[in-house]
């Protein structure tokens, strides 16, 4: 994938170091351009140096080609970050009065515009006709978050984590399709069950599959919501998550929210057993009997609410897959199942199936958990189209 990012004059600019070298480890071919404004916040060596290639500013010099031109037919993507005001009122406009805007009105392939701006720039009206023109034209967007912003004040307006620009570039340069008007609830991480104030039954869940389709879902355009137990990733700040422990939270949440959605994707490692009662003192016995009982079984109290929505379940197993499967898939009355082993947990690539309802299994192999997200949204798309025929 060969990149081209312009960094405009926000304070957001020197994260887009970070997201340069996330590029560049991921096998991404980089070259920046720097308005002259990004000159106040970051320097052309910073960027030479984690690009590992020479860096553009000046419009007009003395060298072989047009500047503007070659970096159009060399670049898979144009990624404008952090995009200010300016520079998106430029581009609505078809003003070139730059190296980048230039460069933004010659490129034929797909655009990105990361905003960073504070909250009164980013909600004012012209700025909002701005991203509705060129959002017409084919340019995509990934919004600016909620948070602390440079002027002190608390707002929309922040620079999105880097790990969610990288995954809206990869989503844009692969083509997925649009969940624009889908909403989607998803659980991730793991549940703790009590056995006294200090210690708990758990599982060795990381959240990190939960996590990717919060990620897949947002970058694909759709609208996501999440609810969390423990993690072992980091969820970035400006995502709409809400964090639980047990799995009674848990189903409590999902019971206040699952009206909103249109699919449940049930990506958490929800406790099968939890300890018959809990200590109320710290346990220094030699020795401890434990009693253990099951858990609520979340996804069949909640199937009580499914009505015309999506459900997908996971199963974890390492023998007789598919039929182990298909029992949960019609105990949980769900819709899709998707089949990967405990190997699985933590891991960045994963053997996975996918088995439908109508009982086709579709076999996705040896995959990165992004490329398995996606392939999950995929057969949500189809499923979600069918039920509103």
């Amino acid at each position: 994938m060969k990149v081209v990012v312009g960094i405009c004059g926000s304070i957001a600019a020197y994260k887009i170091l970070s997201l340069i070298r996330t590029l560049k480890n991921e096998g991404a071919e980089v070259r920046v351009i720097l308005t002259k404004s990004a000159l106040n916040f970051v320097t052309p060596l910073s960027c030479q140096t984690v690009s590992e290639n020479k860096v553009y500013g000046e419009q007009f010099i003395l060298t072989k080609g047009i500047k503007h031109i070659s970096l159009s037919q060399w670049a898979d993507i144009l990624v404008v970050a952090p995009a200010t005001a300016n520079i998106v009122g430029k581009a609505a406009s078809g003003i070139g009065d730059d190296l980048l805007s230039t460069t933004l009105l010659s490129f034929d392939k797909p655009i990105l515009f990361a905003p960073a701006m504070d909250t009164e720039m980013w909600q004012n009206t012209i700025v909002q006709n701005n991203v509705r023109k060129l959002r017409e034209v084919g340019c995509h967007f990934i919004e600016p978050t909620s948070g602390l912003l440079a002027s002190g004040k608390i707002g929309k307006g922040r620079f999105p984590d880097v790990s969610l620009v990288h995954k809206k570039i990869m989503a844009v340069v692969q083509k997925y399709t649009s969940l624009e008007g889908m909403k989607f609830l998803i659980t991730g991480g793991r549940t703790e069950e009590d056995i006294d104030p200090v210690r708990v039954v758990t599982n060795r869940s990381s959240g990190r599959m939960g996590r990717e389709l919060m990620y897949a879902v947002l970058c694909r355009d759709g609208q996501a919501k999440g609810i969390f137990g423990k993690t072992g990733v980091c969820l970035p700040m400006g995502i709409d998550v809400e964090n639980v422990r047990t799995s009674t939270q848990m189903l409590k949440s999902l019971k206040e929210q699952v009206a909103w959605c249109d699919c449940l994707i049930m990506a958490a490692a929800v406790g099968d057993y939890r300890p018959r009662s809990r200590r109320s003192m710290k346990i220094h016995n030699t020795t401890l009997d434990l009693k253990l009982e099951k858990t609520t079984d979340i996804l069949k109290e909640v199937g009580e609410d499914k009505g015309d929505r999506l459900f997908v379940g996971f199963s974890l197993e390492k023998r007789n897959q598919v039929q182990r499967a298909k029992k949960k898939m019609i105990s949980k009355g769900l819709d899709l199942m998707v089949l990967n082993a405990p190997d699985a947990i933590d891991s960045e690539k994963i053997e996975a199936k996918i088995l439908k309802k109508s009982g086709k299994i579709i076999r996705v192999g040896k995959a990165t958990k992004w490329e398995l997200t996606n392939r999950i949204l995929d057969e949500c798309i189809v499923e979600l189209r069918s039920y509103k025929k």
